[in-house]
Formats: structure tokens, C-alpha cells, sequence
């Protein structure tokens, strides 16, 4: 009968790698989410393999002393020695290959941690990797929105199932989840009529924006206007760019441009 100790615990520590590590962790709940286990079971082998290896080349035969001004450390291998027979003290088990197995599941959230901090592994060079490989249009579009240095290069206009129009800057995409979701700080809002789809702006919301970032308020408007729109509800999303919106609506420039 296989030994679950040297199973469940690389396999337990496989999967909290994965839904650590921001690259697996965007990557599974966007494309393998039934390959997780599978893709669990994997890491743990090279969580396992890393250890043993390490074990045996680094540790087992290492009898390297730091010395200290008169003061000798104990050698690598004494530590070695020493963590293995605190550990059969306390859990009172000394089958072999159980060590390593739990050793495997410890480091493996550390680890992942770790790689976390690295540079191409933070989140959003992760995030971003994630929405160009396997993201949709609109994801792409609204990413790279975000990243625009003028607030005006910003502006999105969202139309919704229900015909509801918002024109602003999206300051939040959710991660590459199923339930995916935008937040949006409207500039404008209004609707689109049934018949003709032509667009009504209702409300401005300028007067409001400009007062709280007079006041550096600006990060209380996600609380105060934020709108959150989950991407089932979205129609369409485009880039919005008032004198080109004008051309094409002659009829509601004058409106526009006193509001803008």
C-alpha cells in the first residue's frame, strides 16, 4: 500500500505553489483549471526531486564550518543532523522519505513567495502576460487603456445589456477569473434610445471629479462613483475620443462640449 505521508504532502504543497506563483496562479484560473490537481502532482515531483537533490549534494556529506573570529559554527552536515532527529523526536515517525516530503510542502509557499518578488514575476508583468496571451478584445483593450499617460487616452465609453452608457475611465480589472468585472469612474452616463441606439447623455459627473481632486480626494471616487460592471452585463467597449464622437453626432456636440 503506497504511503500517503510522501503523496498528500509534495502534492498539497504542489498546489499552493500554483495558486501562489502569480504566473500559475493567473494561468489556472484562466485556462487549466481542471488540469490544477494534474498540474499539482507535477510541481510536487520537482519540489521533491529539488529537496532530495539538494539533500544529497548539499547537505548529507557538506562538513563546511563558518568560522567566526575563534568561534567554529557547526558544520553544514551537524545542522542537517540535527533538524532530522528533532524532527523524528517530534513526529514520532522515521520512515524514510517522509522528511523530505515534508520539507517539500514547507517551502513550497515561501518559495513561491519568493518568485513573486522577482521582477518578471510580479503581478502585473504576470497579469499582463496572462490578458495578451489568453484574454479576450475587451480585456486587451481596457489593459492597455490603463496604461495610457493622459487622462484623456483614458476615457472608455461601456455600453450594457439594459442600454446604459457610461464614458470615463475604468480604474480596476479583475484578475483573469471566470466572474471577471470592471470598475469604472463615469465622466458622463446616459443610455441608448431602443429603436435608434442614438446616445443620450444624462448626467455629468465632471463637476464632481475635478472638485475631488481640488481637494486630493481622487481616491475616495472609486467609493463615491466607482460603478462595478460584471463583463456579462458589457455590450460593448471602445475607446472614446470627443472630437471624433462629435463628427459623427453634430446633433449633441453642443451638449458635449459644455459638459466636457
Amino acid at each position: 500500500m503506497p504511503r500517503l505521508d510522501i503523496i498528500l504532502l509534495p502534492l498539497l504543497g504542489g498546489y499552493l505553489f500554483l495558486i501562489t506563483f502569480n504566473y500559475t496562479r493567473f494561468y489556472h484560473k484562466r485556462i487549466e483549471k481542471n488540469r490544477l490537481i494534474y498540474n499539482s502532482l507535477l510541481t510536487a515531483f520537482g519540489l521533491t526531486g529539488i529537496v532530495y537533490l539538494l539533500d544529497f549534494f548539499v547537505f548529507r556529506n557538506n562538513n563546511y564550518y563558518l568560522n567566526v573570529c575563534t568561534l567554529k559554527s557547526p558544520s553544514i552536515k551537524e545542522f542537517r543532523d540535527y533538524f532530522s532527529l528533532k524532527v523524528d523526536e517530534v513526529m514520532h515517525f522515521t520512515k524514510p522519505g517522509f522528511k523530505q516530503s515534508l520539507i517539500a510542502f514547507l517551502i513550497s509557499y515561501p518559495l513561491a513567495l519568493l518568485l513573486n518578488k522577482l521582477r518578471i514575476f510580479k503581478k502585473d508583468f504576470s497579469f499582463d502576460y496572462t490578458l495578451m496571451k489568453w484574454g479576450n478584445e475587451y480585456e486587451k483593450l481596457i489593459w492597455n487603456t490603463l496604461g495610457e499617460g493622459s487622462d484623456l487616452d483614458k476615457l472608455l465609453m461601456v455600453t450594457t445589456k439594459s442600454n446604459k452608457v457610461y464614458i470615463g475611465q475604468i480604474t480596476q480589472l479583475s484578475e483573469p477569473m471566470e466572474n471577471t468585472h470592471i470598475i469604472i469612474i463615469p465622466s458622463l452616463s446616459g443610455y441608448r434610445e431602443k429603436e435608434t441606439q442614438k446616445l443620450i447623455i444624462t448626467t455629468d459627473y465632471t463637476t464632481v471629479i475635478e472638485k475631488a481632486s481640488e481637494d486630493n480626494e481622487t481616491e475616495l471616487l472609486d467609493n463615491k462613483l466607482g460603478v462595478i460592471i460584471p463583463f456579462s452585463e458589457i455590450v460593448l467597449i471602445s475607446r472614446f475620443d470627443y472630437n471624433i464622437f462629435g463628427q459623427f453626432n453634430e446633433s449633441d456636440e453642443t451638449l458635449l462640449e459644455q459638459q466636457l
